[in-house]
């Protein structure tokens, strides 16, 4: 695993002053990143890292703000997309599609001001997630969700639902870098720790065929945003399912890795991760 350069890693002053003033989180913060990079990095470099990160969440809250109010044009300018042709290429299949992401750079305006280009895909993109607490928030993202044309999947109880829009070609998001209970998940490594890590993804995509697509957004310095899409993972077969299963499952996380490492201040290190 290559270590971020923090020095490369530019630190807003408001990233800066919530750090200190605003230390919600922090320390689950400061322990994962010590986890992680605690043998590459200097105390000052992961408090570099730590500060950026806060940056980024300041930003993201008022991008998320702002975003309903903005023009259809002025989406558009927000956010380059880049590889679609990857997902196009994979829908034609007809197998449907399974996007593996997490929570990389601002997903919310990836979300909507980047798939929400692609008019023609408009009700076929669902998103396996959890509930979020408080309810109210969690009710404002869904109708967020609804209003952009996006369809809401919970993690459980939703497996009919979900073979159901495989078989009719939707494109199924999994955002993936959430710890996992140890009955829902597999032990793999993530980021070079073992991680408790969802299983389904790899069961579905091993008995329906269908395609899985690695997915992440960043925020450049000038402020825009982009979504890329990385060509399909190969599907790993064993015969033991079991072993499959884990490494398929392996491969999503190696995946996730180098798309969280290509802009580490915009993920959520504050996430109790590593539970195991």
């Amino acid at each position: 695993m290559i270590a971020p350069r923090p020095e490369n890693i530019p630190v807003p002053w408001y990233g800066k002053l919530a750090f200190r003033v605003l230390p919600l989180q922090r320390g689950p913060m400061m322990r994962n990143l010590r986890r992680i990079f605690g043998d590459t990095l200097s105390n000052d470099e992961i408090v570099v890292l730590a500060q950026a990160c806060y940056g980024h969440f300041f930003r993201f809250f008022f991008e998320y703000i702002r975003l309903p109010f903005m023009s259809a044009a002025a989406k558009k300018r927000l956010i380059r997309v880049e590889n679609m042709e990857a997902v196009v290429k994979a829908h034609d299949r007809g197998k449907g599609v399974l996007l593996l992401t997490g929570h990389f750079g601002n997903w919310e305006v990836a979300t909507v001001a980047g798939i929400g280009q692609f008019t023609q895909y408009r009700g076929l993109f669902h998103f396996v997630r959890r509930p979020l607490n408080p309810r109210w928030l969690n009710d404002l993202i869904t109708r967020h969700f609804k209003r952009a044309g996006f369809g809401t999947l919970a993690k459980r109880g939703s497996l009919d639902s979900l073979l159901d829009l495989l078989a009719a070609q939707a494109i199924v998001v999994f955002v993936f870098d959430q710890h996992a209970g140890a009955r829902d998940g597999v032990l793999v490594n993530f980021l070079g720790q073992p991680a408790h890590t969802f299983k389904s993804l790899a069961i579905i995509a091993l008995s329906t065929g269908a395609p899985v697509i690695p997915a992440s957004s960043w925020r450049e310095p000038d402020g825009t945003h982009v979504l890329r899409f990385e060509e399909p993972l190969p599907q790993i077969d064993c015969e033991d399912t079991t072993e499959a299963i884990r490494r398929n499952t392996q491969a999503y996380n190696d995946a996730l890795e180098k798309m969280l490492l290509r802009h580490p201040e915009q993920w959520i290190w504050m996430h109790r991760r590593w539970k195991t």
